[in-house]
């Protein structure tokens, strides 16, 4: 795991899997998440995005569809298809 130590990024995107953020300040970033491993020690989020990619996107399309996680209000759901086919 990739250590990210006494690190402040202002406004840049951040790809969040692998890391581990140790005394870190990140101030309006793009945090995007793919759904692996990320740990964090006394690191603030100031003001920034998370956006869900590949698996951890998945996983919220399949809360979203069980209606246990709603879309963010500026932003509609995407198609549900209701019918999986034979399982």
């Amino acid at each position: 795991m990739q250590v990210m130590e006494n690190w402040h990024p202002q406004g840049v995107t951040v790809y969040m899997d692998g890391k581990r953020f140790l005394n870190c300040i990140l101030t309006e970033c793009k945090l995007v998440y793919g759904g692996g491993d990320v740990t964090w020690e006394n690191t603030q989020f100031v003001n920034c995005q998370l956006i869900f990619d590949a698996a951890a996107q998945r996983t919220v399309a399949y809360l979203q569809n069980f209606g246990l996680m709603r879309p963010p209000d500026n932003q509609s759901a995407s198609p549900v298809q209701t019918n999986s086919g034979v399982n």
